[in-house]
């Protein structure tokens, strides 16, 4: 299960990011409602995949289409190091 929370700029997510999950959020409709500036805030992730990471990195690409700034706050060690394998760490904008 996901759960998607909105505070002001920052999303904030809860649960695991999955094959599973990412589906319910495709297309992610609530990224429109982002001001400018904006952060997801993954701290509250238990479980990330590489479907996970690869919906991660399509938000990045819709957020710029938007003309969003987007960052990624407290990414968990296990999103670190499914991206540092995946050799695309270098793509996540963290704060």
């Amino acid at each position: 299960m996901l759960e998607i929370k909105q505070n002001g700029s920052v999303l904030q997510f809860c649960g695991e990011l999955n094959c599973h999950t990412v589906v319910a959020h495709w297309p992610f409709k609530m990224l429109s409602t982002l001001p400018k500036q904006a952060a997801f805030d993954l701290s509250g992730l238990k479980h990330v995949d590489t479907a996970g990471l690869a919906w991660l990195i399509q938000q990045l690409a819709s957020a710029r289409q938007l003309g969003i700034s987007l960052t990624f706050q407290q990414m968990p060690q296990q999103l670190l190091s499914l991206a540092s394998v995946s050799d695309v760490l270098a793509l996540l904008p963290t704060d």
